[in-house]
């Protein structure tokens, strides 16, 4: 600004210096100009005061332009930092005016990029809160840059939206293992993952997308969906083909080789004959028994969208009903039966099933009792619901097998093993479904060689 002022000044001078001999020379050419002291300095004045006239509109032109300019460069500053101060605006005739013009076109693009980029990350990240899929960016520094909530509630805990190392979120060897698998590989992982060992098993399929950005830049987006009932649903599935071919090749093993014996020869002896045919109608009966369950589990299923065949009944002679249908059992094992259920509780039920549910109950508690153990049956009812509860002092269930027990053929592991008890393993998926299409809920606490009580609740009024 300086140098150029002072450019400015010289030219000024020599100009007005040029002028004005150019004017001696032509008043020099009319008349003969008499020189003096006093006219010399006149004109010195005159030059000099003509200089300093234009010096200060050019001054002034100088500095409204240079503010000008210094107004665009300040704006072009702002706009790198994603800040948008109002256009400049100049008159059309302005030497600046189309460069203003351009700096103020280049904001509104700019302003307008900003405003779709922020809409588009707006967009993102509402679809990513909604998102079922846990989902998190990680960065070449393998730092967080971005995180929903579905992977805070998968990994159960809060994520920072402060860039941080992913280490602190994830700390599962399996997990951080497919992380740097992709940044070893450079390629996409997948991977089956357990989250949370039984009895709060959670498990996901991990998978990551690695994005190259440039040569030394690059992205991980790591996806973690949530497969825990897939994951159950495959296991009790196996589970269900194991034990129903258990089931089903135990009696038919014995009944084949009690057979085969008797035909090599056993028969001849009648003692073993008899010992042997009681084995076979046993097994036989076991089977039939199976089949039996079978069966009904498949009708409860199809008739659980039928209306119920419900009436009002005293609850109390029908459990003395089935406990006298299961009085050899009681005895056998010496079992003490408390029938705490009160005469005067009448409910509104399917009796059918209602008898079912009970029978099976008592069995499972007079089966899974020990000798000379107590059984007992408690019913109280409310403004809105009754509840059965039965509870035995048997060799109980463990947390693991409790989450368990009412799938189809599933028995706890002692009782299958040891075959200390036998039973088809279908009796309490039988009392499951009927209590779910009466609308009731079940519900089971048990403790290992203590007991185990089931407490099967009903609405007082059932809704068809």
């Amino acid at each position: 600004m300086h140098d150029q002022w002072q450019q400015t000044w010289r030219l000024l001078t020599l100009e007005n210096i040029l002028m004005l001999l150019l004017g001696l020379i032509v008043v020099q050419h009319f008349s003969v100009i008499r020189w003096s002291t006093a006219l010399v300095l006149c004109l010195l004045v005159a030059v000099v005061g003509l200089a300093l006239i234009e010096a200060g509109i050019v001054w002034f032109r100088q500095r409204e332009r240079q503010k000008t300019i210094d107004r665009m460069e300040a704006k072009l500053r702002q706009m790198s930092s994603q800040q948008f101060p109002p256009h400049i605006l100049l008159p059309e005739n302005d030497p600046l005016y189309s460069l203003s013009q351009a700096v103020n076109q280049l904001e509104s693009y700019q302003r307008n990029q900003t405003r779709r980029a922020e809409l588009q990350e707006k967009e993102l990240m509402m679809i990513m809160r909604y998102l079922p899929i846990g989902v998190m960016v990680i960065d070449h520094h393998r730092q967080v840059q971005l995180s929903n909530p579905a992977m805070s509630e998968l990994l159960s805990q809060s994520i920072n939206s402060v860039a941080h190392l992913y280490t602190k979120d994830i700390q599962l060897y399996a997990l951080t293992k497919v992380i740097e698998d992709t940044i070893t590989t450079q390629k996409n992982q997948r991977a089956t993952v357990t989250l949370t060992p039984a009895p709060n098993t959670q498990v996901v399929e991990a998978t990551t997308v690695y994005i190259q950005n440039s040569r030394s830049h690059y992205q991980i987006v790591l996806m973690l969906y949530d497969i825990t009932e897939v994951y159950m649903i495959e296991q009790m599935q196996d589970d269900f083909v194991s034990n129903a071919s258990h089931e089903l090749k135990t009696p038919i093993t014995a009944i084949a080789g009690f057979t085969e014996t008797l035909l090599s020869g056993a028969k001849e002896d009648p003692a073993t004959l008899d010992q042997f045919l009681k084995i076979i109608a046993d097994e036989s009966q076991r089977l039939i028994d199976l089949i039996q369950d079978v069966l009904s589990l498949s009708r409860i299923r199809a008739q659980s969208t039928t209306r119920l065949a419900s009436q009002t009944i005293k609850l109390k002679p029908l459990v003395d009903q089935e406990l006298s249908l299961l009085q050899q059992a009681i005895q056998s094992k010496q079992l003490t039966v408390r029938d705490d259920v009160d005469p005067a509780i009448s409910v509104t039920a399917d009796v059918q099933k209602l008898s079912q549910i009970v029978k099976n109950l008592l069995s499972n508690a007079i089966k899974y009792n020990r000798p000379s153990g107590t059984v007992t049956v408690i019913a109280k009812a409310d403004e809105m619901n009754w509840v059965l509860i039965v509870k035995d002092t048997g060799i109980g269930i463990s947390a693991d097998d409790q989450q368990r027990i009412f799938e189809r053929f599933y028995r706890a592991s002692p009782s299958r093993s040891q075959q200390v008890v036998s039973g088809t393993g279908l009796g309490l998926a039988i009392v499951k479904e009927l209590v779910t299409a009466m609308h009731g809920q079940i519900a089971v606490t048990s403790q290992r060689g203590v007991g185990t009580t089931m407490t099967v609740t009903f609405p007082l009024k059932i809704s068809h």
